[in-house]
């Protein structure tokens, strides 16, 4: 057992060294560059949109409209009085 995790965790940190070093070699080649361009050299990355936030806003809405949907069905039955069964 301790064979295979040993196994599985080994590859996994050289994975993740190699990817902080890549990193760190990339931020530094454009830091450098954008001081030969004679600009201010920044440390932001590209950012990749959050595919979550769409989903997020989206069931946001639904509840939003279930709630107004309930307010409605709540007013009306006060206005109007409750309705007969049938």
């Amino acid at each position: 057992m301790v064979v295979i995790i040993l196994s599985l965790c080994i590859p996994l940190a050289f994975i993740a060294g190699g990817f902080v070093a890549y990193k760190g070699v990339q931020l530094g080649l454009r830091w450098q560059s954008e001081v030969k361009q004679e600009r201010v050299p920044t440390m932001k990355t590209i950012s990749i949109p959050n595919p979550i936030a769409q989903i997020k806003e989206a069931k946001q809405e639904r509840e939003l409209a279930k709630q107004m949907e309930e307010t409605k069905s709540i007013f009306n039955e006060w206005v109007n009085g409750a309705e007969e069964s049938r």
